[in-house]
Protein backbone atom coordinates (compact mmCIF):
# COMPACT_ATOMS: atom_id res chain seq x y z
CA UNK A 1 0.00 0.00 0.00
CA UNK A 2 1.25 3.53 1.05
CA UNK A 3 2.29 2.74 4.36
CA UNK A 4 6.09 3.49 4.90
CA UNK A 5 6.01 1.82 8.34
CA UNK A 6 4.39 -0.91 6.45
CA UNK A 7 7.43 -0.90 4.14
CA UNK A 8 10.10 -0.71 6.78
CA UNK A 9 8.47 -3.97 8.74
CA UNK A 10 8.89 -5.63 5.09
CA UNK A 11 11.89 -4.91 4.81
CA UNK A 12 12.65 -5.90 8.26
CA UNK A 13 10.88 -9.68 7.93
CA UNK A 14 12.51 -10.27 4.69
CA UNK A 15 16.25 -9.07 5.32
CA UNK A 16 15.81 -7.16 1.85
CA UNK A 17 15.26 -4.38 0.71
CA UNK A 18 13.30 -5.84 -2.66
CA UNK A 19 10.12 -4.72 -1.65
CA UNK A 20 10.94 -1.07 -1.86
CA UNK A 21 11.15 -1.56 -5.74
CA UNK A 22 7.44 -2.59 -5.82
CA UNK A 23 6.41 0.17 -3.43
CA UNK A 24 8.14 2.98 -5.50
CA UNK A 25 6.31 1.55 -7.96
CA UNK A 26 2.87 1.27 -6.54
CA UNK A 27 3.40 3.88 -4.46
CA UNK A 28 2.05 6.63 -6.81
CA UNK A 29 -1.43 5.28 -7.96
CA UNK A 30 -1.48 4.49 -4.48
CA UNK A 31 -1.76 7.92 -3.08
CA UNK A 32 -3.35 9.33 -6.95
CA UNK A 33 -5.71 6.51 -6.36
CA UNK A 34 -7.11 6.86 -3.37
CA UNK A 35 -7.54 10.82 -3.66
CA UNK A 36 -9.28 10.02 -7.26
CA UNK A 37 -11.78 7.40 -5.68
CA UNK A 38 -12.69 10.17 -2.79
CA UNK A 39 -13.07 12.95 -5.21
CA UNK A 40 -15.27 10.50 -7.66
CA UNK A 41 -17.43 8.89 -5.39
CA UNK A 42 -19.91 11.25 -4.14
CA UNK A 43 -20.28 11.84 -7.53
CA UNK A 44 -20.84 8.66 -9.30
CA UNK A 45 -23.60 7.91 -6.05
CA UNK A 46 -24.98 11.27 -6.64
CA UNK A 47 -24.81 12.98 -2.90
CA UNK A 48 -24.60 16.55 -2.09
CA UNK A 49 -21.74 16.28 0.76
CA UNK A 50 -22.64 19.63 1.93
CA UNK A 51 -26.54 18.40 2.70
CA UNK A 52 -25.45 14.88 3.67
CA UNK A 53 -22.88 16.98 6.16
CA UNK A 54 -26.10 18.95 7.00
CA UNK A 55 -28.24 16.02 7.96
CA UNK A 56 -25.99 13.84 10.12
CA UNK A 57 -24.99 17.03 12.18
CA UNK A 58 -28.78 17.78 12.67
CA UNK A 59 -29.33 14.10 13.60
CA UNK A 60 -25.80 13.85 16.08
CA UNK A 61 -26.64 17.09 17.49
CA UNK A 62 -30.67 15.22 17.91
CA UNK A 63 -28.94 12.54 20.43
CA UNK A 64 -28.79 15.70 22.53
CA UNK A 65 -32.11 17.57 22.85
CA UNK A 66 -32.15 21.03 23.13
CA UNK A 67 -32.32 22.31 26.77
CA UNK A 68 -35.02 25.20 27.00
CA UNK A 69 -36.85 27.19 29.92
CA UNK A 70 -40.39 26.84 31.33
CA UNK A 71 -42.19 28.54 34.89
CA UNK A 72 -44.08 26.53 36.73
CA UNK A 73 -46.99 27.23 39.71
CA UNK A 74 -46.92 25.04 42.70
CA UNK A 75 -50.28 23.32 42.98
CA UNK A 76 -49.61 19.80 43.27
CA UNK A 77 -50.95 19.58 46.92
CA UNK A 78 -48.67 16.18 47.37
CA UNK A 79 -45.38 17.92 47.08
CA UNK A 80 -46.81 20.71 49.45
CA UNK A 81 -43.70 21.16 52.71
CA UNK A 82 -41.53 18.63 51.03
CA UNK A 83 -38.11 19.74 49.98
CA UNK A 84 -35.97 19.84 46.65
CA UNK A 85 -33.74 16.63 48.40
CA UNK A 86 -37.37 14.70 49.08
CA UNK A 87 -38.56 15.29 45.76
CA UNK A 88 -35.09 14.49 43.60
CA UNK A 89 -36.71 16.77 40.71
CA UNK A 90 -33.42 15.98 38.74
CA UNK A 91 -33.44 12.17 38.76
CA UNK A 92 -36.99 12.17 38.45
CA UNK A 93 -37.39 14.32 35.34
CA UNK A 94 -33.35 15.55 34.20
CA UNK A 95 -34.27 18.77 34.71
CA UNK A 96 -32.68 21.51 36.65
CA UNK A 97 -34.49 24.01 39.39
CA UNK A 98 -32.84 27.16 38.67
CA UNK A 99 -34.79 29.99 40.60
CA UNK A 100 -38.38 29.89 43.25
CA UNK A 101 -40.43 32.90 43.61
CA UNK A 102 -42.00 32.43 47.36
CA UNK A 103 -43.77 34.82 48.97
CA UNK A 104 -42.58 37.53 45.88
CA UNK A 105 -39.35 36.70 46.38
CA UNK A 106 -36.98 35.29 44.66
CA UNK A 107 -34.52 33.18 45.44
CA UNK A 108 -31.83 30.91 44.60
CA UNK A 109 -33.14 27.42 45.47
CA UNK A 110 -30.63 24.67 47.20
CA UNK A 111 -31.51 20.71 48.54
CA UNK A 112 -33.23 22.10 51.86
CA UNK A 113 -35.76 24.62 49.83
CA UNK A 114 -39.33 23.61 50.85
CA UNK A 115 -41.86 23.73 47.94
CA UNK A 116 -45.28 25.77 48.98
CA UNK A 117 -48.80 26.12 47.66
CA UNK A 118 -48.47 28.99 44.64
CA UNK A 119 -44.83 29.32 44.43
CA UNK A 120 -43.26 29.66 41.25
CA UNK A 121 -39.78 27.53 39.92
CA UNK A 122 -38.10 28.32 36.79
CA UNK A 123 -36.46 25.03 35.09
CA UNK A 124 -34.56 23.67 32.74
CA UNK A 125 -34.11 20.57 30.80
CA UNK A 126 -35.49 19.12 27.47
CA UNK A 127 -38.95 19.54 26.36
CA UNK A 128 -39.70 15.88 27.92
CA UNK A 129 -38.31 17.04 31.17
CA UNK A 130 -40.50 20.16 31.21
CA UNK A 131 -43.53 18.13 30.67
CA UNK A 132 -42.27 15.67 33.57
CA UNK A 133 -41.79 18.46 36.02
CA UNK A 134 -45.33 20.29 35.15
CA UNK A 135 -46.98 16.73 35.60
CA UNK A 136 -44.81 16.63 39.31
CA UNK A 137 -45.13 20.08 40.39
CA UNK A 138 -48.80 21.23 38.89
CA UNK A 139 -49.25 24.26 35.93
CA UNK A 140 -47.02 25.57 33.73
CA UNK A 141 -47.03 29.61 33.79
CA UNK A 142 -46.02 32.78 32.02
CA UNK A 143 -45.29 34.17 35.07
CA UNK A 144 -41.60 35.03 34.54
CA UNK A 145 -38.98 35.19 37.04
CA UNK A 146 -36.58 38.11 37.40
CA UNK A 147 -33.54 38.16 39.13
CA UNK A 148 -33.00 40.61 42.00
CA UNK A 149 -30.10 43.39 42.18
CA UNK A 150 -27.96 40.66 43.76
CA UNK A 151 -28.33 37.37 41.49
CA UNK A 152 -26.51 37.25 38.68
CA UNK A 153 -26.35 34.12 35.20
CA UNK A 154 -23.38 33.84 33.87
CA UNK A 155 -21.56 31.69 30.86
CA UNK A 156 -18.18 30.30 33.09
CA UNK A 157 -15.14 28.23 30.83
CA UNK A 158 -13.55 25.37 32.69
CA UNK A 159 -10.15 26.51 31.90
CA UNK A 160 -8.28 25.42 35.11
CA UNK A 161 -6.40 22.25 35.09
CA UNK A 162 -7.84 21.42 38.69
CA UNK A 163 -11.29 21.49 37.70
CA UNK A 164 -10.91 18.76 34.34
CA UNK A 165 -12.16 15.59 34.93
CA UNK A 166 -14.27 16.81 38.19
CA UNK A 167 -17.64 15.86 38.38
CA UNK A 168 -20.19 18.20 39.36
CA UNK A 169 -21.59 16.08 42.08
CA UNK A 170 -17.89 16.36 43.70
CA UNK A 171 -17.88 19.80 43.08
CA UNK A 172 -21.67 20.49 44.73
CA UNK A 173 -21.34 24.04 43.44
CA UNK A 174 -24.91 24.59 45.11
CA UNK A 175 -23.19 23.54 48.73
CA UNK A 176 -19.85 25.51 48.34
CA UNK A 177 -20.96 28.44 46.32
CA UNK A 178 -25.04 28.80 46.46
CA UNK A 179 -24.84 28.53 42.60
CA UNK A 180 -26.46 26.24 40.57
CA UNK A 181 -25.23 24.91 37.06
CA UNK A 182 -28.43 25.02 34.63
CA UNK A 183 -26.57 23.61 31.38
CA UNK A 184 -23.03 22.79 29.97
CA UNK A 185 -22.22 23.70 26.64
CA UNK A 186 -19.70 21.12 24.93
CA UNK A 187 -18.71 21.58 21.53
CA UNK A 188 -21.35 23.09 20.31
CA UNK A 189 -23.93 20.78 22.16
CA UNK A 190 -25.80 21.51 25.23
CA UNK A 191 -25.65 18.69 27.94
CA UNK A 192 -28.01 18.05 31.06
CA UNK A 193 -25.99 19.54 33.94
CA UNK A 194 -26.16 15.63 35.75
CA UNK A 195 -24.28 15.15 39.06
CA UNK A 196 -21.92 12.64 37.01
CA UNK A 197 -20.97 14.77 34.19
CA UNK A 198 -17.17 15.16 34.51
CA UNK A 199 -16.10 18.43 33.35
CA UNK A 200 -13.67 18.86 30.46
CA UNK A 201 -11.27 21.62 29.39
CA UNK A 202 -13.02 24.35 27.56
CA UNK A 203 -16.64 23.29 28.54
CA UNK A 204 -19.01 26.01 28.69
CA UNK A 205 -21.48 26.13 32.22
CA UNK A 206 -24.23 28.06 33.27
CA UNK A 207 -23.97 29.16 36.34
CA UNK A 208 -27.06 30.75 38.40
CA UNK A 209 -26.78 32.34 41.97
CA UNK A 210 -25.68 34.81 43.73
CA UNK A 211 -23.00 37.52 42.15
CA UNK A 212 -20.15 36.48 44.93
CA UNK A 213 -20.66 33.17 44.58
CA UNK A 214 -20.90 33.24 40.44
CA UNK A 215 -17.18 34.95 40.66
CA UNK A 216 -15.85 32.56 43.13
CA UNK A 217 -16.69 29.88 40.55
CA UNK A 218 -15.67 31.81 38.06
CA UNK A 219 -12.42 31.89 39.87
CA UNK A 220 -12.39 28.28 40.52
CA UNK A 221 -12.75 27.12 36.70
CA UNK A 222 -10.23 29.62 35.28
CA UNK A 223 -13.14 31.14 32.90
CA UNK A 224 -9.81 32.48 31.04
CA UNK A 225 -10.46 32.72 27.18
CA UNK A 226 -7.09 33.30 26.34
CA UNK A 227 -6.24 29.46 27.55
CA UNK A 228 -8.12 28.14 24.73
CA UNK A 229 -5.80 29.33 22.12
CA UNK A 230 -2.46 28.67 24.38
CA UNK A 231 -0.23 25.65 23.39
CA UNK A 232 2.04 24.04 25.46
CA UNK A 233 4.34 21.97 24.06
CA UNK A 234 5.60 19.72 26.76
CA UNK A 235 2.53 16.94 26.05
CA UNK A 236 3.03 16.97 22.77
CA UNK A 237 6.63 16.31 23.05
CA UNK A 238 5.99 13.85 25.59
CA UNK A 239 3.28 12.19 23.87
CA UNK A 240 6.07 11.84 20.96
CA UNK A 241 8.31 10.38 22.76
CA UNK A 242 6.11 8.12 24.76
CA UNK A 243 4.70 6.87 20.80
CA UNK A 244 8.38 6.19 20.04
CA UNK A 245 9.41 4.35 22.99
CA UNK A 246 6.49 2.19 22.75
CA UNK A 247 6.48 1.29 19.04
CA UNK A 248 9.81 -0.05 19.99
CA UNK A 249 8.33 -2.82 21.97
CA UNK A 250 8.91 -6.29 20.58
CA UNK A 251 5.77 -8.77 21.71
CA UNK A 252 6.92 -12.54 20.14
CA UNK A 253 3.82 -15.11 19.97
CA UNK A 254 6.54 -17.76 19.22
CA UNK A 255 10.77 -18.24 18.00
CA UNK A 256 9.33 -17.37 14.29
CA UNK A 257 7.02 -14.84 14.82
CA UNK A 258 6.95 -11.50 16.71
CA UNK A 259 5.26 -8.02 16.64
CA UNK A 260 6.53 -4.43 17.21
CA UNK A 261 4.21 -1.17 16.49
CA UNK A 262 6.72 0.15 14.93
CA UNK A 263 7.10 4.02 14.99
CA UNK A 264 3.96 5.38 13.54
CA UNK A 265 1.66 3.08 15.23
CA UNK A 266 3.48 3.58 18.81
CA UNK A 267 2.93 7.02 18.60
CA UNK A 268 -1.09 6.56 17.30
CA UNK A 269 -1.94 4.13 20.05
CA UNK A 270 -0.29 6.18 23.02
CA UNK A 271 -1.91 9.28 21.59
CA UNK A 272 -5.46 7.47 21.44
CA UNK A 273 -4.78 6.34 25.19
CA UNK A 274 -3.73 9.70 26.26
CA UNK A 275 -6.12 11.34 24.60
CA UNK A 276 -8.62 9.42 26.85
CA UNK A 277 -7.17 9.69 29.81
CA UNK A 278 -7.51 13.75 29.20
CA UNK A 279 -4.91 14.71 32.41
CA UNK A 280 -2.32 13.21 34.20
CA UNK A 281 -2.00 15.74 37.62
CA UNK A 282 -1.19 18.63 35.90
CA UNK A 283 -0.39 17.61 32.33
CA UNK A 284 -3.55 18.36 30.41
CA UNK A 285 -2.99 15.92 26.96
CA UNK A 286 -4.53 17.91 24.20
CA UNK A 287 -3.84 21.01 22.25
CA UNK A 288 -5.77 23.97 20.99
CA UNK A 289 -7.42 23.32 17.71
CA UNK A 290 -5.47 26.14 15.95
CA UNK A 291 -2.00 24.54 17.12
CA UNK A 292 -3.35 21.25 16.13
CA UNK A 293 -4.35 22.41 12.82
CA UNK A 294 -1.24 23.40 11.85
CA UNK A 295 0.43 20.72 12.75
CA UNK A 296 -1.68 18.44 10.41
CA UNK A 297 -1.33 21.11 7.97
CA UNK A 298 2.22 21.84 8.33
CA UNK A 299 2.87 17.32 8.66
CA UNK A 300 1.21 16.63 5.59
CA UNK A 301 2.97 19.31 3.21
CA UNK A 302 6.64 17.39 4.94
CA UNK A 303 4.97 14.04 4.37
CA UNK A 304 4.12 14.62 0.78
CA UNK A 305 7.30 16.50 -0.42
CA UNK A 306 9.42 13.76 0.76
CA UNK A 307 7.61 11.06 -0.52
CA UNK A 308 7.26 13.20 -3.85
CA UNK A 309 10.82 13.90 -3.74
CA UNK A 310 12.15 10.48 -3.17
CA UNK A 311 9.47 8.09 -4.86
CA UNK A 312 9.96 10.29 -8.41
CA UNK A 313 13.15 10.43 -8.82
CA UNK A 314 13.70 6.87 -9.27
CA UNK A 315 10.43 6.26 -10.55
CA UNK A 316 11.20 5.89 -14.39
CA UNK A 317 14.38 3.43 -13.27
CA UNK A 318 11.89 1.39 -11.53
CA UNK A 319 9.41 1.13 -14.71
CA UNK A 320 11.93 0.30 -16.86
CA UNK A 321 13.50 -2.37 -14.78
CA UNK A 322 10.38 -4.12 -13.09
CA UNK A 323 7.81 -3.79 -15.77
CA UNK A 324 3.86 -2.85 -15.53
CA UNK A 325 3.13 -5.89 -13.71
CA UNK A 326 3.85 -4.73 -10.18
CA UNK A 327 2.29 -1.13 -10.92
CA UNK A 328 -0.73 -3.06 -12.48
CA UNK A 329 -0.82 -5.34 -8.49
CA UNK A 330 -0.75 -2.49 -7.03
CA UNK A 331 -3.60 -0.77 -8.23
CA UNK A 332 -5.33 -3.59 -8.28
CA UNK A 333 -4.61 -3.38 -4.32
CA UNK A 334 -5.21 -0.23 -4.26
CA UNK A 335 -9.47 -0.53 -5.96
CA UNK A 336 -10.51 -3.29 -5.05
CA UNK A 337 -10.37 -2.93 -1.12
CA UNK A 338 -12.09 0.46 -1.49
CA UNK A 339 -14.64 -0.67 -4.07
CA UNK A 340 -15.26 -3.95 -1.77
CA UNK A 341 -15.54 -1.42 1.03
CA UNK A 342 -18.29 1.14 -0.69
CA UNK A 343 -20.43 -2.50 -1.95
CA UNK A 344 -20.40 -3.31 1.90
CA UNK A 345 -20.62 -0.11 3.77
CA UNK A 346 -22.75 1.88 1.56
CA UNK A 347 -25.23 -0.45 -0.32
CA UNK A 348 -25.47 -3.34 2.53
CA UNK A 349 -24.43 -1.92 6.22
CA UNK A 350 -25.70 1.46 5.06
CA UNK A 351 -23.13 3.79 6.12
CA UNK A 352 -22.94 7.07 5.72
CA UNK A 353 -21.04 8.65 2.81
CA UNK A 354 -19.22 10.89 4.98
CA UNK A 355 -18.23 8.04 7.45
CA UNK A 356 -17.70 5.92 4.83
CA UNK A 357 -15.14 8.55 2.99
CA UNK A 358 -13.09 8.63 6.47
CA UNK A 359 -13.40 5.03 6.90
CA UNK A 360 -12.03 4.16 3.23
CA UNK A 361 -9.04 6.34 3.70
CA UNK A 362 -8.49 5.29 7.20
CA UNK A 363 -8.86 1.60 6.09
CA UNK A 364 -5.91 2.83 3.19
CA UNK A 365 -3.88 4.84 6.05
CA UNK A 366 -3.84 7.61 3.12
CA UNK A 367 -3.65 10.95 4.70
CA UNK A 368 -3.42 12.47 1.25
CA UNK A 369 -7.01 10.80 0.85
CA UNK A 370 -8.13 12.09 3.90
CA UNK A 371 -7.40 15.47 3.33
CA UNK A 372 -8.98 15.42 -0.59
CA UNK A 373 -12.17 14.06 1.73
CA UNK A 374 -11.97 17.60 3.90
CA UNK A 375 -11.21 19.72 1.08
CA UNK A 376 -14.97 18.65 -0.51
CA UNK A 377 -16.84 19.38 3.18
CA UNK A 378 -16.72 21.31 5.84
CA UNK A 379 -17.74 18.63 8.34
CA UNK A 380 -15.15 17.06 10.45
CA UNK A 381 -17.22 13.78 10.21
CA UNK A 382 -15.17 12.25 7.87
CA UNK A 383 -11.59 13.28 9.89
CA UNK A 384 -13.26 11.41 12.89
CA UNK A 385 -13.84 8.06 11.10
CA UNK A 386 -10.47 8.10 9.70
CA UNK A 387 -8.83 8.85 13.33
CA UNK A 388 -10.99 5.74 14.36
CA UNK A 389 -10.18 3.36 10.99
CA UNK A 390 -6.61 4.08 11.06
CA UNK A 391 -4.65 2.89 14.43
CA UNK A 392 -6.42 -0.73 13.67
CA UNK A 393 -5.52 -0.41 10.02
CA UNK A 394 -1.98 0.49 10.81
CA UNK A 395 -2.05 -2.24 13.44
CA UNK A 396 -3.26 -5.02 11.65
CA UNK A 397 -0.93 -4.00 8.38
CA UNK A 398 2.11 -4.05 10.71
CA UNK A 399 0.62 -8.04 11.25
CA UNK A 400 0.12 -9.15 8.15
CA UNK A 401 3.03 -8.01 6.94
CA UNK A 402 5.30 -9.69 9.40
CA UNK A 403 2.60 -13.09 8.86
CA UNK A 404 3.37 -13.20 5.29
CA UNK A 405 7.11 -12.75 5.33
CA UNK A 406 6.82 -15.57 8.17
CA UNK A 407 3.99 -18.02 6.07
CA UNK A 408 5.94 -17.37 2.52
Amino acid sequence: MTSTPGLAVAIDSTNSSSASIAYGIAYPFGVIGVILFVKLLPKILRIDLDKEARRMEAERVGQYPSLEMGNFRITNKNIFGMTLAQLNVRSMTGGVISRIKHDGEVKIPNAQTRLHEGDIIKAVGSLNSLKQIAVLVGEETEEDLPLNTTQVIESLLVTNKKAVNQTLGHLNLQANFGCTVTRVRRSGIDLSPDPSLALKFGDKLVVVGEQEGVQAVGKYFGNDERKLSDTDFFPIAMGIVLGVLFGKINISFSDSFSFSPGLTGGILIVALVLSAIGKTGPVMWSMSGSANQLLRQLGLLLFLAEVGTSAGKTLVATFQESGLLLFGVGSAITIIPMVIAVLAGYFIFKISILDLLGTITGGMTSTPGLAAADSMTDSNIPSVAYATVYPVAMVFLIIFIQLIATLL
